[in-house]
């Protein structure tokens, strides 16, 4: 289970997500699932903005020109929960639904 650890903000439009997985920093395979369950809800919510992973467990959010950082890190969390529990979010994870 990926879990948030901390949040830095870096410069006006980057915020840093530092993520864990059983205590250590999340594996580099597991944040890249999330940052596709992230891209795809900026795409389907039209707007700017990208989402990466970076070194030892950080998730990198680049945000376009806003003042509203917290709808952003919304998006980020969605795509952690997604992560944790496909089956309960087949929307942005596209799995087909739980019978």
């Amino acid at each position: 289970m990926l879990k948030v650890r901390g949040i830095e903000t870096v410069g006006e439009r980057q915020r840093r997500f530092r993520v864990e997985e059983d205590g250590k920093p999340a594996g580099e395979a597991s944040l890249e699932q999330v940052v596709v369950y992230a891209r795809r809800l900026l795409a389907e919510n039209e707007l700017a903005g990208d989402c990466r992973a970076d070194s030892q467990g950080i998730l990198v959010l680049d945000l376009p020109e806003t003042d509203s950082t917290y709808f952003y890190d919304g998006l980020v969390f969605a795509a952690l929960d997604a992560f944790n529990n496909p089956n309960k979010n087949p929307t942005i994870t596209g799995l087909p639904p739980v019978e």
